[in-house]
């Protein structure tokens, strides 16, 4: 079956469930007047003069590399055909070829991207504009899942796009669905996905552990191709066209950006989706029963590093400093950092030492907590008494060691010197 007869028939199983003439045209990248020769004419063979040419016995092997890796490099197809296969014919038919292969490929990913219920959502940042934190404006970015058949969102504004930060946000997704897709799709998402040497690109371990949890599958689609993610774009394309003009302008703080959003969403939520004559809420009453039930337990998507207790019994953390009691100077700690770099936990051999919020990045402040300078004090003062006592110890050993010697002890010991 050739690439015209797939479409055909793909237009015709879209007739048949339900959708309109121009939302198969929409589909499938063609007019309305293609879908309407498609949907009349009975799918059959049709009549072609065959020609042979130099490619047709390379063609499985061309078919295979390019499934395999649709964004494969002409001119290394071509060469490897050359070394190892002995074809002798030139570039530019097996170039066209490729563009075939790689359009229909891509045509029928588009086409998989529809989504039945529960089975996929997509996800992306978006870099915004900045926002009043209180004391200055910051740069903000917006994080938004969108599930695949019901075209519900999830929209979180942060502060950055770090691999915790992400892994967060997904945690607040799956809370606001009330569930877990299948499967979720990822560009090309630094914090996600990594390159191994042969250029194969393969889930992050934190993601990987992360989606063990969760009971999903992560997977990356297809560079510079935006339709196989057109969901999340659309959804960033209208927060950034109806969302985001009422607040740029506005000194909101962080806090008051993300409720917001939230209730922005509640609204778009109950609108009928222009192509589909149903509401976002209406689908997702459908969807939200395929979900995969949350864990019992939620992943740690903390930051854990190491930190060092200085003498002066304090941990540095982003420009400040916080104390500690005295018995951990000179300890090595194990410190985790939300993704929002506002709470920290420091432990010690596994156990929690202690758990407080966090001052303003690059701050230079000395915090110090309760009764921790008082046992900074306590051990400077034992210290001290202790070098008195050890000094005081020592002048009395060099005293014992004097020996007391009488007048006459060297008038005899001199005798007969002069």
């Amino acid at each position: 079956m050739d690439f015209k007869e797939k479409r055909m028939n793909t237009a015709q199983i879209y007739e048949s469930q339900g959708f309109k003439q121009w939302e198969i045209a929409e589909k499938l990248g063609v007019t309305d007047r293609t879908v309407r020769n498609y949907l009349n004419k009975p799918v059959g063979p049709r009549k072609e003069v065959v020609r042979s040419s130099k490619l047709d016995p390379f063609k499985p092997f061309i078919l295979s590399k390019i499934n395999d890796r649709p964004e494969m490099n002409i001119v290394l197809l071509f060469n490897d055909l050359k070394r190892k296969q002995n074809y002798t014919g030139g570039i530019s038919i097996l170039r066209d070829y490729a563009k075939k292969l790689r359009d229909e490929f891509y045509r029928e990913a588009v086409i998989r991207f529809e989504t039945v219920p529960g089975e996929q959502a997509q996800v992306d940042w978006a870099v915004m504009g900045k926002v009043w934190n209180g004391s200055r404006f910051i740069k903000v970015y917006a994080f938004v899942m969108a599930l695949g058949y019901s075209r519900k969102y999830y929209l979180r504004f942060t502060t950055s796009m770090t691999s915790g930060m992400l892994l967060e946000c997904h945690k607040k997704a799956f809370r606001y669905f009330g569930g877990v897709p299948k499967e979720i799709l990822y560009d090309n998402m630094k914090t996600a996905f990594v390159c191994d040497n042969e250029g194969f690109f393969h889930p992050n371990h934190r993601l990987l552990g992360f989606a063990n949890h969760y009971g999903f599958m992560p997977k990356r689609c297809r560079i510079r191709r935006p339709q196989t993610k057109g969901k999340v774009e659309r959804a960033i394309r209208f927060i950034e066209g109806n969302f985001w003009p009422r607040k740029e302008r506005i000194k909101s703080t962080l806090d008051e950006l993300n409720d917001d959003a939230m209730k922005w969403l509640i609204e778009i939520d109950r609108n009928k989706i222009g192509d589909m004559n149903e509401s976002r809420n209406e689908r997702f009453e459908r969807e939200k029963a395929f979900l995969t039930p949350l864990p019992v337990s939620e992943y740690d998507c903390r930051e854990i590093s190491k930190v060092m207790v200085s003498r002066e019994s304090m941990v540095r953390i982003d420009g400040n400093r916080y104390s500690l009691p005295a018995e951990y100077i000179g300890k090595e700690m194990t410190l985790l950092l939300n993704a929002e770099r506002t709470e920290a936990e420091l432990r010690l051999e596994g156990k929690i030492v202690r758990s407080f919020k966090l001052e303003e990045k690059g701050g230079k402040k000395v915090i110090w907590f309760d009764n921790d300078r008082e046992t900074v004090w306590k051990m400077w003062h034992k210290q001290q008494n202790k070098k008195k006592q050890v000094k005081n110890a020592l002048c009395e050993a060099l005293e014992s060691d004097i020996e007391t010697r009488d007048p006459g002890f060297y008038d005899r010991i001199t005798e007969g010197a002069a």
